[in-house]
């Protein structure tokens, strides 16, 4: 097996109160940020993604290392 870096974001890392236990990763943050927007307006009704909610979710994106 190989080890591969990806990016990694659960929606609990930007809002630990909400209780949403969505998490999402990709081998980009721009990946991270567009699969975070598509779940924030499917799952949580957000029709666009505010520039401090958007500061927050690229600081929680974390990067992983995944055996593949």
């Amino acid at each position: 097996m190989a080890a591969k870096q990806y990016k990694k974001l659960g929606c609990m890392d930007v809002n630990p109160a909400g209780g949403c236990a969505f998490e999402v990763q990709a081998e980009t943050a721009d990946e991270v940020m567009r699969l975070a927007a598509d779940h924030g307006k499917n799952a949580h009704k957000m029709t666009s993604v505010p520039p401090e909610i958007a500061a927050k979710i690229k600081s929680a994106i974390k990067t992983v290392t995944v055996n593949v």
